[in-house]
């Protein structure tokens, strides 16, 4: 039992009520009272702040309140993504969030919503509260699916998951010769839109990953692809590794002998722009495909 009794008054400021049921849900599991826990009904009564939701203009007011009311040393934590970044209320005409804007914020859960285990396990971990026998209870339940892990070997930079991503959780940006794939697990809604449109396989939704954090920052996971260049312009316009992958494509659909493979990358080695302005290359490469085409018929 921890030495000392932690107080907690949970607060809604103005979600779905998802990561609420989770965090009811996390109070089921153990005995509170035997990891130094209670449950506040004022804030006044509480140290510890548990806010769900990600504030709209009816709860600021009320969450500065809260906030000043618990004493000292206040601990305020933000459950979900909506708490951490507004999640999928973000840009909504009544949101006034996210949580750190309007009070200090001293560990996210991210999740939407976060399991129940997570909650206790971020709980403990920033409590330095003693679970010894409570591991099997606080086990990522089998089946479950996760947050997604990149596999940077297979990313191919192609920019799908950014394109189909709900919560705006992923960013494709570019800088010179490389290519930044950045995963912002604060977002991160678990829907796996993200791993059901990648190409190449290399995105997949799995336990593992830690899924909460003392800064927003500590939670992006980031891939960088190497950028070719445009053989016209010398402009860098598209990965290496997307360029390898559709190579590798069609040479499982076609009989790709070292000339046609050669034609092909010749080909895709030059950039929209310069493709444009080009009516030459757009010829040379409508070329190329009819004779492969003519070649697939065969």
């Amino acid at each position: 039992m921890s030495a000392q009794v932690t107080r907690i008054f949970r607060f809604d400021a103005s979600g779905c009520n998802g990561c609420d049921v989770e965090v009811l849900e996390a109070t089921a599991l153990v005995s509170l009272g035997e990891l130094g826990i209670e449950i506040a009904e004022r804030p006044d009564d509480a140290n510890l702040l548990v806010v769900t939701g990600g504030a709209n203009v009816k709860s600021k007011r009320e969450l500065e309140i809260a906030y000043n009311a618990i004493q000292a040393p206040k601990t305020v934590v933000a459950v979900g993504s909506c708490a951490a970044t507004m999640g999928i209320f973000k840009g909504g005409y009544a949101m006034a969030g996210p949580i750190d804007t309007i009070i200090p914020v001293d560990l996210y859960i991210t999740g939407c919503p976060p399991r129940p285990q997570v909650i206790l396990g971020a709980l403990a971990d920033a409590l330095h509260l003693n679970v010894e026998g409570m591991e099997e209870l606080l086990r990522t339940p089998q089946g479950f699916r996760g947050n997604p892990h990149v596999d940077q070997a297979k990313c191919v930079g192609c920019g799908a998951c950014a394109h189909v991503c709900p919560a705006d959780a992923i960013e494709i940006a570019g800088s010179g010769t490389k290519r930044r794939v950045r995963f912002m697990h604060k977002d991160c809604i678990f829907c796996g839109s993200c791993q059901d449109v990648c190409p190449s396989e290399a995105v997949e939704l799995r336990a593992g990953r830690k899924e909460w954090f003392q800064t927003k920052e500590a939670s992006l996971s980031e891939a960088y692809l190497a950028v070719r260049t445009c053989r016209l312009c010398g402009a860098a316009y598209t990965p290496d590794a997307q360029v390898a992958w559709a190579l590798r494509r069609m040479g499982e659909k076609l009989s790709l002998d070292a000339s046609d493979r050669g034609m092909v990358e010749r080909s895709l080695g030059i950039c929209m722009e310069c493709r444009r302005k080009s009516i030459a290359e757009v010829r040379e490469a409508k070329r190329i495909l009819a004779s492969l085409a003519r070649g697939a018929s065969a």
